[in-house]
This record gives C-alpha cells, structure tokens and sequence, in this order.
C-alpha cells in the first residue's frame, strides 16, 4: 500500500512566522520600563469650589501627566499614582485627610489645598513629618519653620504691594469676609494699615461670616443698605467663589454698582456663575495667566484637551487650574530624581532635597502651565497681574494698570489691548514651512505706542540685512482726551512668515498660521489683552483652505542667566504673544488627481479576477499594470518630502498591498487549478468579496 507523504513545510514556515511576531511583540513590550511597586501623591481639593465638571477637566489633566511619569520610568522605578483628598473646604477636614494618609510610606507629597487657612491646619502635620508640601497659599510667613512646604501661588509680599497699588484709588473702602479666613484677615490688615497713612481713606465698614454660613434675603438687603448708606466706593468681598457670586448678584440686584474685589473667589469662576450675568465690575490679583487668551505651552503639549470645546470661559480656567496641579506633582517626580544627595535617607527626604534647588532660579522646571521656580520664601516666581471686568463686558480682562517686578524693582508696564483683523493668508509652502500674510493690526494702550517695540518673531528674514520681510504701514493713530487717555493705532501689516507643518495627516491635515510678538527688548516688557475671538473675522482669502477656528496664545518663559564673577543665578521673565489662525486644507485637489484615479486602478483590478485562468497571461498584465500605474502617480502626485509617512503615503501603501494580494492569489489559484483544494477556494473568495469589502471600507474611512 502506497503511503501519502506528509509535507512539513508549511507548518515549518507557520511555526516561523509565529515566533517572529512573537519576538517583535516580545521586544516592544520589553522596551518600556518596568514598574515595580508604587508611590502615591495626595491631591487635596475641594467641592466648594469646584464643580464635576470642573473635577473632570481636572482629573483628567492629572492623569495625563502621571501617565506621562509612569511612561518615562515612574519615580525611582515605581508607579506613580494619585490619591485625591477631598477637604470640603474645612479646615477640620483638611488636617484629618491628612493624618489619616500621611503615615503611609507609599505617600511621598501633597499638592493642591488652596487656601492659606487650611495649609495651615495641614502644616501641623505635614511640617514636623517633613513631608514634600506644594500647596496654593499666599501667606509664606507662616511656613517659615517648615522648609518642607512650598506654595504655587505668588507670596502675600508681591500680593500685599500688589493689592496696596489698588487700594490707593479708593477712599471709603468696605469689608466683606468669611471669619477666620488667614488670607482675608491679611488683606484687611492692609486696608488698616493704608487708613493709618492715609487720613483720608477710612473704611466704612466691616461685616464677618462663618464659612458656613447661609445668607438670608433680609440679610442681603441689609448688607446692600449698609454700603449704600456708608458710601463705600469699594468693596473687598472674600468668599469661595459659589458663595462670591451668590452674594455679588444679591447686591447687584440692590443697585450697588462699586468695584468688588474677589479675594478668594477665583474671578473666572466668579464670573461664570455669577446668576444672570450680574457682576458688574470686579478686581482680582494672580490671575492665572491672561484672560481671553490660550497657554500655547498647554496648546502644544495637550491639544486634545481642546477637542470638540471651544477656547475660553470655564474650560479655559479648568485646563489652567488642572495644569499647575499637574505641573505640581510633575516638579515632585523631577525633584525626586534630582535630590540624589540625600541617597539613603528616604524617598521624601530626595524630593526635600531635590525641591531646594528650584529656589531662588538654581533650576527651572519646564511645566506643562509656566517655568517654574521658586523665591527665598518658598513661594513661586511670578508676576502679580491684576484682573479687571469691566462693567460693559461679559468677560474679564487685564487691567490697564500693570506692575511687574524688573531689577528686584515694581515697575509700571504697558498693556496694548490689541485686535488683528486678518485679511489674506497664502502661497503656503510646505517644504519650506512658510506663507504670506496680510492683515490688520490695531493697538490701544493708556500710553504712546511705538511699533519698534513690537518684534514679529516669526517673520522671515531677509539674508543679508537680516531684517523682517514686512511691510508694516500706518492707517490711523487716535490720541484722544480723557483720563487716563488712550492712544489708539491701526497698522496695516503685510509679509512673509514662517511656521512648523505638521504633515503627518496630509492632505488631511490642520495647520496653524500664527502671527508671533513679543517686546523687542526684555527690558522693555509689554502685556497684551486681546479682543474676544467672538469679534475676530472668520471670513477671509485664504486659497486652497478652509477656516476651522483661531485663538490668541501666550507663552511665558523664564531666562535665567549667571553672573560669573559672583556666581550668582539671575532670572528674567519674558511673556511671547501669538494669534493663531487653524486651517483645513483642501481636499479637492487630492479627490481628484491621486484618490479618483486610484479607485479607478483598483476597480479594474478587481474586475480582471473574472477573467478565466485558461487566460492567465492576460490577467496578470492587467493586474501588474495596475500596479505600476499606481506606482508611476505615487511620483507624479504632488506630496511633501517628510521624514515620516503621510496619510497620503499611507493610502498609496494600502494601494499597492491591494493590488499585489490579487497578484499573489491569481498565481496561487492558477499553482492549484486542477487540485480544487481549500487553497485556492479561499483565494477566490478573497477576491470576490473580501477585496471589495476592504476597499470599500478604506474608502468610507478615508472620505469622513
């Protein structure tokens, strides 16, 4: 009897392959850390303040930046996680969460706990167990006696000059403010002390409120009557926010129109709780960046955070408040890896160690929100910038009024109020990374203006003078009366500018076409408030794209330098502005000379599939031919010469693996025609149906 032979060579070739892809997964998988054990960091917030939408945002923003740590290594080999400590805006509250969490020797620093008054009930525990602390106090002179704990906001010695700056335009000041509330009591003292200097200025009246207290409609008219009465010209209104917007719209509804000051109330959140729009007009200091405008440092580092959300508002306040907690814990992982001079003595002491040399500029952390650093009091550096909402608008704004610290001096800065109209974007150059631009630049400030103090930093350069291709001419300059006066210009701006494209998605990419400034010199510094995007022109020639949306941006960095004789570390701070327009490009140009011809090439393939084998020749030429074809367009489509492939690149891939898989079942079908075996069915059937259903989907896929 004849024995059937058993070949092995395509379980040979099954069994290869199966190991080679088993090494490939093999070695990608080994090629991330692995994380053994875990540290945890306690995240102290509130639902006073925040809302589940706002924790949201929050949380999400945190996440992203420990998943960012674990991916680089963890902290010492270990995951990083987060434990977030809800304190209910008690102090009671905020020291139990601790204690009960800081025996944990997993528990390697706390961050969050916003308020001077509850970092003080924390330091008593987190103070003497030397525990790494970077809260949200601006009162550092009581945490002179713990070197553990620093601050993420600005020291009550900026805030205090700050706030007396402002003071000084009022005489009858009025007080407003939750009872024994640190922070409040230190802003009173300083309206005291200004009554002391001043005989003039006499505070006219001061009301006190437990925190949980709950304030009636009889209440409120009494108050509203009270700084009617007294005359008061300003108001220092020290609430959370929720219970500062409450209030304020009560004694709006009264008539009350005075400047309010939101001492603990966060002025973005005031102002969008504030019922009906009723807050008239409000100060506040530390304003978490320049409102009305995106921190292109988040922009660059967490685009998709702004997916599908529109800049601005409550999400704007959410992603920066999100940001310096993350930021937060991220100086407490980069800490720990820097305070190698404390090996042996426990991970917090390295964290200890390592935050000591982020004071007085010895490092810089590059953070997703700002550059950081800290002062001699252990409070971050920074700019105390004063919020104003205007009575007339929705929204708040910089005030004209500006101070920034310059040679260890406050000194006066402008703020240009600025407004771009855009008017032509084109002859955009991929390759080059460069296009033209012309618009309108209009500019308002309570002081003269001189355009040589503006530089446009990503304008093109000429290569032998080096100076900007711009052509920059003036329309109007207003210098009307008034106090304070504002000078008003309007310059028409015309020239070539440079930006960084991302192809990867072509030719279904965005693209951002961004007009930079900033101060031609850093001695001279500027602000700039833009206008809302609402008022900004959408509707402008831009060839070859379509308009998807624009935002104003503004970076902050930090450039520190040394003295060498002395060995001493300077820093200086620099403020970089961008109006930034997102573009879509064109499709159609692409549908109709790469993608129609290529559905084209593949249609004929397919159809060759029917073509009886008994003419193999002639199927194989039209299926070959078919992929020359597609490989002679691939070289004649216009396509932009990257370093990695495009989407473009990728649909021109799939077109060649498409064809070649007809090729290679044709040959397989023809190998076994006379056999009838499971082989060549399957071929078949890929060719008449599945072939199809890939394309079609492909091309589903691509079109949306």
């Amino acid at each position: 009897m004849h024995r059937k032979e058993i070949d092995f060579r395509q379980p040979a070739i099954l069994i290869a392959g199966g190991l080679l892809v088993a090494f490939i997964i093999y070695s990608h998988l080994c090629s991330k850390a692995v994380l053994r054990g875990y540290y945890t960091i306690g995240v102290i917030l509130n639902n006073l303040e925040l809302t589940p939408e706002d924790l949201e945002v929050v949380q999400l923003v945190i996440k992203r930046k420990v998943d960012q740590i674990n991916e680089q290594g963890g902290i010492e080999g270990r995951e990083l996680r987060v434990k977030y400590l809800d304190d209910r805006g008690s102090t009671q509250v905020a020291r139990q969460v601790v204690e009960e969490t800081v025996e944990d020797e997993r528990m390697i620093g706390y961050v969050g706990c916003w308020s001077s008054t509850r970092a003080d009930a924390v330091s008593e525990v987190v103070g003497p167990a030397r525990v790494p602390f970077i809260g949200g106090y601006a009162l550092t002179t009581l945490f002179e006696d713990y070197p553990t704990m620093f601050t993420a906001e600005l020291g009550i010695k900026d805030v205090a000059a700050r706030f007396d700056l402002l003071l000084k335009k009022y005489k009858r000041p009025a007080f407003i403010g939750k009872t024994g509330d640190l922070y409040t009591i230190a802003l009173l003292e300083r309206m005291r002390e200004l009554e002391k200097e001043d005989p003039s200025v006499r505070v006219v009246l001061e009301k006190w409120y437990p925190a949980t207290h709950t304030f009636t409609a009889a209440e409120h008219d009494t108050l509203s009557s009270l700084l009617a009465r007294e005359e008061a010209d300003f108001l220092l209104l020290s609430f959370e926010s929720g219970i500062t917007s409450a209030l304020l719209s009560r004694i709006r509804q009264a008539g009350i129109g005075i400047p309010v000051f939101t001492a603990l109330g966060d002025l973005g959140f005031v102002v969008s709780q504030a019922e009906g729009g009723l807050a008239g007009e409000l100060y506040d200091l530390n304003v978490v960046g320049i409102p009305g405008t995106l921190n292109l440092r988040m922009q660059e580092q967490i685009p998709s955070f702004m997916d599908g959300a529109s800049p601005g508002g409550a999400l704007e306040v959410q992603l920066n408040f999100g940001a310096r907690l993350a930021d937060s814990i991220g100086i407490l992982a980069e800490a720990a890896r820097s305070g190698e001079g404390a090996a042996g003595e426990g991970i917090r002491e390295r964290i200890n160690t390592g935050l000591e040399r982020y004071r007085d500029g010895g490092r810089i952390y590059r953070g997703w929100f700002d550059d950081w650093h800290f002062t001699e009091d252990r409070a971050i550096a920074g700019d105390v910038l004063l919020a104003w909402k205007p009575p007339t608008l929705a929204r708040h704004i910089l005030a004209p009024e500006q101070y920034m610290r310059l040679n260890d001096t406050l000194q006066e800065v402008p703020v240009l109020f600025t407004h771009l109209d855009m008017v032509e974007i084109n002859r955009v150059s991929d390759i080059e990374g460069s296009f033209y631009a012309t618009f309108y630049l209009e500019l308002t400030s309570t002081g003269r203006v001189a355009l040589q103090q503006i530089d446009f930093t990503n304008a093109a350069r000429s290569e032998t003078s080096h100076q900007p291709l711009l052509d920059i001419k003036p329309v109007r300059v207003k210098e009307p009366d008034g106090e304070p006066p504002l000078y008003s210009y309007m310059y028409k701006v015309s020239g070539k500018f440079l930006f960084e494209p991302d192809l990867k998605s072509y030719p279904f990419d965005k693209q951002k076409f961004s007009i930079h400034f900033q101060p031609a010199s850093a001695t001279q510094p500027f602000l700039v408030q833009p206008s809302t995007t609402a008022l900004n022109d959408s509707v402008f020639g831009i060839k070859g794209w379509h308009y998807s949306g624009q935002y104003v941006g503004y970076d902050h960095d930090i450039v520190s330098f040394v003295n060498t004789f002395t060995d001493e570390r300077h820093t200086l701070p620099y403020y970089k502005f961008s109006y930034t327009f997102v573009l879509a490009r064109a499709r159609a140009d692409f549908f109709l000379k790469v993608l129609v011809p290529l559905l084209v090439i593949l249609v004929v393939t397919y159809f060759s599939v029917f073509i009886p084998l008994l003419r193999f020749e002639t199927l194989e030429a039209i299926q070959v031919t078919s992929l020359l074809a597609s490989i002679a367009l691939y070289f004649s489509a216009y396509k932009p010469e990257m370093e990695y492939a495009t989407i473009s690149d990728k649909i021109f891939i799939f077109t060649y693996i498409m064809i070649t898989s007809l090729i290679g079942t044709s040959i397989l079908q023809f190998v076994k025609s006379k056999k009838h075996d499971t082989e060549s069915k399957v071929a078949k059937i890929y060719q008449r149906y599945i072939f199809p259903a890939l394309i079609v989907l492909f091309t589903l896929l691509i079109v949306s």
